[in-house]
């Protein structure tokens, strides 16, 4: 019975030390990412994420409006050499419409200017873009700001879910 009680206690500890090294964990703070993630949710994030792709949620860390970093939960949406065009709350990406939009879509707010995204560097949005602190505001965000990829919302418990 010992016996057992060790090697699962081993099995426990290098589970548990594995999931730490490969994943952690980050808070939402606000409502830029709405509906898909709630202020206050706890989402599981992979670490050292090295290559975005259009549609994933990342954490990065970028300079708040004061130049302090800040960490930053948003989506993926543009990649090195897209054209961006954004008005209002309405991105089109390389001539065509982001699809799915991921959020709404209201026209009104000012008309940005074009960006092309830079090598080395790609384009964040908040779903919930009216209240959202992003690329508009940020520019292109350096793939090195990059922490991790969004994988799950943990808690609350009732909005346990995967995120593909």
């Amino acid at each position: 019975m010992l016996v057992v009680a060790a090697a699962l206690a081993i099995v426990l500890g290098v589970v548990v030390s594995t999931l730490w090294i490969v994943f952690g964990t980050s808070r939402v703070n606000g409502m830029s990412m709405r509906p898909t993630l709630l202020d206050r949710d706890l989402v599981l994030i992979t670490r050292g994420y090295d290559l975005p792709t259009r549609g994933d949620i990342v954490s990065a860390t970028v300079p708040d409006e004061h130049g302090r970093p800040v960490g930053i939960l948003k989506r993926v949406v543009g990649l090195p050499g897209d054209t961006i065009d954004a008005h209002g709350d309405v991105v089109v990406i390389n001539g065509a419409p982001l699809s799915p939009s991921y959020g709404e879509a209201r026209t009104y707010g000012p008309r940005l200017p074009q960006v092309v995204v830079p090598d080395g560097h790609i384009y964040l949005l908040g779903d919930n873009r009216f209240r959202s602190y992003d690329s508009r505001i940020l520019g292109p965000v350096p793939q090195t700001a990059v922490r991790g990829r969004v994988v799950a919302i943990v808690l609350p418990l009732s909005r346990f879910s995967i995120i593909d």
